[in-house]
C-alpha cells in the first residue's frame, strides 16, 4: 500500500494517524485493539489528524520500534498478545513509522477494555456484552483456518522437514536470528498461530491452517479434501488439456509445483521496473498469483482452485466466500485477509509481502510484460486473467538486437525505451506510456533525444512506420 496515498486520503475506518515524539501515543493500543476486533487497518505515526506530516525525531525511531514490539507481547497492554512491528519510511524528507494491524480471529482487550473501530474512531464497548459475544461468534464463523483438530499427533502426522524448512526461510528473511530457530516444533506452531486452545470448549490442538502447511498428504486429505489446485495447459487441445498437474499436497510444496508449472509453459522476459532495475515480470506475476490463490482461497469450499494457461492468457481462480461482486483495480481495492494466519505465515518466511501489495505488483508487472492490464474479478470465484506474449508477438515485432555499446551509453528511461523498441518495432507511443508508466510528453521527449543522438530512427510515416535501432552509433 502507498503510504503517501493513505496520508493524502486521510483517516478512515481503516487508517489512523498519530503524532509521536519520544514515547508511543497513549491511545495507540486502543486503535490497535479496535483494528484487531474490527476489519484491520493502517496506523501511521508522525502524522497529525489534519493530514500534516510532522515526522519523528531520528534519535527516537529505534526506541519507539522496540517499545511497540515489546508492548505487543505484553498481556497487560494487549490481550491476547500479538506479533507486530513498526516499519520505517521517509516521506517528504521526514521519518514516519507505520504498521498494518490485521483483523484477528479473537476478541482482544487493552488494559481490560474492548474497543471496536468505526468511521469516527475507536469506541469502548467493554460494558456491551451482547456486542462482544456477537463479534466473537462472527469471528469464529468467518475463519475456517482456525478450526482445531485435537486428535492430530504432532510427532507422527506432520512433515517435520517442512517445519525445519520454514525455520530456515524465516531466519533468512530477517537480519537477526529468528526466534523460531530456538523453539521446539510445538512452540513454533503456537508462535505462528497454528496451534490454539479454544477459550470456550477448552479444546486445543493444531489448526486446519497448520495441517495444510505441515500435514502429511493423508492427514491433509482427511482434514480438508479441498486443499488442491488443478494446473492445466490448454493450447492445442482446448476441450481437455495438453498437460496437467493436479496438486493435492501441503501448501508449501503446492507453491513450488504451481510456480514450476507456470514457468514451464509461459515465456519469460526481462524488463526495467520503475527504478530502472532489470526484473523478470512473469516470475513476479506468477509468484503473486500463486500466493493469492493459496492465502486468500475459501479453504473449505468444494470448488477447486485452478491455474489455466492458454496461448494468449493465463487464468488463476479460487473459491471466494467474501466477494464484492465487482472488477478490481489498484484504485478500488482494499486488502481483506480471508485467512490472516496463513497470510502472516507466508510473510514471515519471506514468500509474501505486505498485505495488499500483490494486486499492485500483478498490475504493474502485467503492464511491463505485455503492455496490457490484468482483469481481476472479485466474484464467486476470485479470478485473475493475465495477457500472455507468445511467438507471434515476437515475430510480428521483429525482435531487434541491441548493440552493447549503445546500451552502455544510455541509462534510465532511454534504456527502457530501447528495450521496448527492440521487442516490438511497431509499438505505438501510447503503448510505451503504459509500459513505462511515464507521461506521453516525457516519452516523446526521450524518443526525440534518442533520435537526435543517433540511437534510433523512425522509418516510414508517423502512422504506418516503425522504429529501428541503429546498431552502430556514428
Amino acid at each position: 500500500m502507498d503510504i503517501k496515498e493513505l496520508i493524502k486520503k486521510g483517516e478512515s475506518i481503516n487508517v489512523e494517524f498519530k503524532t509521536a515524539n519520544s514515547i508511543l501515543p497513549k491511545s495507540l493500543f486502543e486503535t490497535v485493539c479496535a483494528f484487531l476486533n474490527t476489519n484491520g487497518g493502517y496506523i501511521i505515526l508522525g502524522v497529525n489528524d489534519r493530514n500534516e506530516i510532522i515526522g519523528i525525531d531520528e534519535y527516537y525511531v529505534d526506541k519507539l520500534k522496540k517499545d511497540f514490539t515489546s508492548k505487543c507481547n505484553n498481556e497487560e497492554v494487549i490481550n491476547p498478545t500479538i506479533y507486530c512491528e513498526l516499519k520505517e519510511i521517509e516521506v517528504n524528507g521526514k521519518i514516519l513509522l507505520y504498521t498494518y494491524i490485521e483483523e484477528s480471529k479473537m476478541v482482544h482487550k487493552t488494559k481490560n477494555k474492548v474497543f471496536i473501530r468505526n468511521y469516527e474512531g475507536d469506541f469502548d464497548i467493554t460494558n456491551n456484552m451482547n456486542l462482544i459475544v456477537q463479534i466473537h461468534n462472527q469471528k469464529s464463523k468467518n475463519y475456517d483456518e482456525d478450526k482445531i483438530y485435537p486428535y492430530i499427533d504432532i510427532e507422527n502426522d506432520l512433515n517435520h522437514e517442512l517445519i525445519n524448512k520454514s525455520r530456515r526461510l524465516a531466519d533468512a528473511n530477517i537480519n537477526k536470528r529468528h526466534p523460531w530457530l530456538d523453539m521446539s516444533d510445538l512452540e513454533l506452531l503456537k508462535s505462528a498461530g497454528l496451534y490454539k486452545k479454544d477459550p470456550i470448549t477448552k479444546e486445543e490442538g493444531i489448526t486446519l491452517a497448520g495441517i495444510m502447511l505441515f500435514g502429511k498428504d493423508r492427514v491433509i486429505l482427511n482434514a480438508n479434501p479441498y486443499c488442491r489446485t488443478d494446473a492445466i495447459l490448454r493450447v492445442d487441445d482446448l476441450d481437455r488439456y495438453d498437460d496437467r498437474d493436479f496438486v493435492e499436497t501441503n501448501l508449501l510444496d503446492m507453491y513450488d509445483r504451481l510456480l514450476d508449472f507456470i514457468k514451464k509453459y509461459t515465456k519469460d522476459r526481462f524488463t526495467l521496473n520503475d527504478k530502472n532495475i532489470r526484473v523478470s515480470a512473469m516470475s513476479i506475476i506468477a509468484r503473486e498469483m500463486v500466493l493469492n490463490s493459496l492465502i486468500h482461497r475459501s479453504i473449505l469450499d468444494g470448488h477447486t482452485s485452478r491455474v489455466i494457461i492458454y496461448e494468449d492468457k493465463m487464468i488463476m481462480e479460487n473459491p471466494n466466500s467474501f466477494s464484492t461482486m465487482r472488477y478490481l483495480t489498484i484504485h478500488n481495492y482494499f486488502p481483506f485477509p480471508k485467512n490472516p494466519t496463513l497470510a502472516k505465515f507466508f510473510r514471515e518466511i519471506g514468500y509474501a509481502d505486505e498485505l495488499g501489495s500483490g494486486i499492485k505488483r500483478i498490475t504493474e508487472n502485467s503492464l511491463l510484460y505485455s503492455g496490457k492490464l490484468p482483469i481481476i474479478e472479485d466474484k464467486e470465484m476470485f479470478r485473475i486473467t493475465i495477457p500472455l506474449i507468445g511467438d507471434k508477438m515476437y515475430s510480428d515485432g521483429e525482435l531487434q538486437e541491441i548493440n552493447d555499446d549503445v546500451i552502455d551509453n544510455v541509462n534510465g528511461l532511454r534504456k527502457q525505451l530501447l528495450y521496448i523498441i527492440s521487442e516490438n518495432k511497431n509499438i505505438k507511443i501510447k503503448e510505451m506510456v503504459l509500459k513505462t508508466a511515464k507521461s506521453e510528453k516525457t516519452v516523446k521527449r526521450h524518443l526525440l533525444e534518442l533520435q537526435k543522438e543517433g540511437y534510433i530512427v523512425r522509418v516510414g510515416s508517423k502512422r504506418g512506420g516503425y522504429w529501428k535501432i541503429l546498431k552502430n552509433k556514428e
